[in-house]
């Protein structure tokens, strides 16, 4: 699918650049482009409601401010686009993440990356058209990548990095107050990027947790090599009890908040770098990863796949791509059909994103071959893939979106769109409403 051409759409997204040191010669920024779905700690930013046949999701719109959409996936029609609040810049960090709790009540929570998260609760079940409420902040004194899930009934759920750790907090009452913060890990003024997933189900739900640590040297030893600062290794945790207690993979037991030395490391990367992408759950409930393993002096990237079984990781190649904020995502067809989309052949060299191409596993994650290229000729990147949370119980027809523009530095245009894609389209479309 060519995607030379911008078509008019009322769902447009941030453009945004981050990174004014640490990069590879002759480039000014480390990634910039089509953020309106950035980025991979942001999630969930769609939700699929089996009771509503439809999927809601979020974005960062072309004023970096937070708005919503929803897909009917019976009368395949998109709503029309509501603006829900707005940011103070256009810092891509501030983007939306979704929640729809028991009641079908719906959370929106923004304005993070050092500052309050805001959040809102729709006036009414599954409908993002009424008044929305405004809830308590969540403070801290500030927060990033709100990663909001219920695990128990009648209980609202978030994790969050709070410099240098990561934290979560409880809402039993809709989010109009918040319970104490309590730490989960914490790595000695290190600070944390990390991903969670939750089951979907009967209640209490588990969640998982993986997690790197920011490092790479000194700002003058990294200026010097012209690295952009890495995120080191990759660890693990989870709570079946909506976090009251939490565990390594084979069930040992961890005390709060987890240090560095007691983190159950699964993934060293040496002095490379590691990117999490995407954490899903298979239809066994074990957790799956997806992440890239980067060389930061030339931003050659190693597309990896981990599991766990039997309490057991393992751990599986599936591609190459030139920029370590290639950001895609995978999806869970069934057991035997497991799917990684991701902007993995180069549009813009070495520049973040691309065209998106799919690449399937057939025998659990063990190996990875090419299936097919959703855009191609593009002139411009797509990047930052999100797969609906709940995907697995809808049809195969808005299973994920992702963010496209001009990766660029300065750009020949900001204007960036918003596509969707499922297995059973002919192809990626862009997002409008009334389609």
């Amino acid at each position: 699918m060519s995607t030379d051409d911008f078509e008019e759409s009322d769902y447009q997204g941030v453009w945004y650049f981050c990174g004014t040191a640490n990069v590879l010669p002759g480039k000014t920024y480390v990634y910039s482009g089509p953020m309106a779905t950035y980025s991979a700690w942001h999630r969930p930013m769609a939700v699929y409601s089996a009771e509503a046949n439809s999927t809601f999701f979020v974005y960062g719109n072309e004023e970096n401010a937070p708005a919503i959409g929803k897909y009917d996936h019976s009368a395949k029609s998109f709503s029309r686009p509501i603006v829900l609040g707005s940011n103070p810049d256009m810092d891509a960090h501030r983007n939306p993440t979704l929640l729809i709790d028991e009641d079908g009540f719906i959370y929106v929570f923004y304005g993070a990356h050092g500052h309050p998260t805001h959040v809102l609760r729709s006036g009414s079940p599954l409908d993002i058209g009424a008044a929305w409420d405004a809830r308590a902040d969540i403070v801290d004194p500030g927060t990033s990548y709100p990663q909001p899930f219920q695990l128990l009934p009648g209980e609202l759920f978030v994790s969050y990095r709070q410099q240098p750790g990561w934290r979560f907090r409880r809402s039993g009452d809709g989010g109009q107050t918040w319970a104490d913060p309590i730490d989960i890990a914490a790595f000695d003024g290190c600070a944390i990027y990390g991903i969670t997933i939750a089951e979907t189900g009967d209640y209490p739900r588990k969640l998982h947790f993986v997690w790197s640590r920011l490092g790479g040297g000194t700002e003058e030893e990294i200026r010097g090599k012209h690295l952009w600062a890495r995120r080191y290794n990759i660890y693990y945790a989870c709570t079946e009890d909506g976090g009251k207690t939490w565990k390594q993979s084979d069930g040992t037991p961890y005390e709060l908040p987890i240090s560095e030395d007691n983190a159950e490391k699964i993934y060293d990367c040496g002095e490379r770098g590691v990117w999490l992408k995407d954490i899903q759950l298979s239809q066994e409930g074990d957790p799956l990863v997806l992440f890239i393993d980067g060389d930061v002096s030339n931003f050659h990237s190693e597309w990896k796949f981990a599991r766990l079984r039997d309490k057991a990781w393992s751990f599986s190649d599936v591609c190459t791509s030139d920029h370590m904020y290639d950001d895609g995502a995978l999806a869970v067809l069934d057991d035997r059909d497991l799917r990684m989309y991701g902007p993995v052949r180069a549009s813009q060299p070495v520049e973040d994103g691309g065209e998106i191409e799919v690449w399937q596993s057939v025998d659990g994650g063990t190996n990875w071959s090419h299936l097919e290229s959703l855009t191609e000729h593009s002139k411009y990147s797509h990047n930052n893939v999100k797969i609906v949370y709940n995907h697995g119980s809808q049809s195969g027809d808005f299973r994920m979106m992702w963010s496209y523009g001009d990766s660029l530095w300065p750009a020949s245009s900001e204007a960036v769109r918003i596509y969707c894609y499922g297995e059973n389209r002919d192809g990626p479309i862009v997002i409008r409403s009334g389609e």
